[in-house]
């Protein structure tokens, strides 16, 4: 399934010099996480980009496929108190992730602004969590981890290019590997489910 959804991806930027006829689309988000995931942590979106491609028209449906990156970040540091004295950390996360997808749009008869969409793709997690430059280090290199990526959103035309969405992604994530904890691995294996809420703007062209 994660083979099929990255083949599709290359096969979606490969296409790229056969645009016309507004079969694509480029878009920015502000990506918002509903909730804090145990195993991800807090973080704060940044920015997600996207883009889209048209291949199919059938009926009031178009058929494409498409791909997002969004970031998140969250920067924090706190003293942690031990037998041996107050120990100083600095607590700093990047996490991107990846969104491969196929889609289906949707264009309501007699509201051509406004068009719904449902995608399905599969969501890659690249996580670089903890710096500390004291002598006690937590550390957690960077994962590369994902899950199947439900999507639902709508987009509303401003005019024949630009339009405004709002998306919704529901992902199953799976984080599996090894963690090092102050010179000790640990494997870890877990699952959990993340909401991803995006409003932005895009261009069609």
């Amino acid at each position: 399934m994660k083979q099929f959804f990255i083949t599709s991806a290359l096969v979606f930027i490969s296409s790229f010099s056969f645009a016309q006829d507004q079969k694509w689309s480029v878009e920015a988000n502000y990506p918002l996480t509903f909730k804090t995931a145990p195993a991800i942590g807090e973080i704060n979106g940044v920015l997600d980009l996207g883009a889209k491609y048209r291949f199919l028209n059938v009926g009031i449906f178009k058929l494409g496929t498409g791909i997002n990156i969004s970031y998140f970040r969250e920067y924090d540091n706190f003293t942690y108190g031990s037998q041996n004295g107050d120990a100083f950390f600095d607590y700093k996360k990047n996490v991107v992730i990846l969104q491969p997808k196929v889609f289906g749009e949707m264009e309501i008869p007699g509201f051509t602004r406004l068009k719904p969409q449902i995608g399905l793709g599969y969501s890659i997690l690249f996580n670089n969590t903890y710096s500390n430059d004291n002598d006690v280090v937590y550390d957690f290199p960077t994962e590369s981890d994902g899950g199947l990526n439900l999507n639902l959103g709508v987009s509303y035309d401003l005019t024949k290019r630009f339009y405004v969405q709002i998306h919704w992604d529901y992902l199953w994530m799976h984080y599996k590997g090894t963690t090092d904890l102050s010179g000790q691995s640990y494997p870890y294996s877990i699952k959990e489910n993340l909401s991803i809420f995006k409003a932005g703007i895009g261009f069609r062209f």
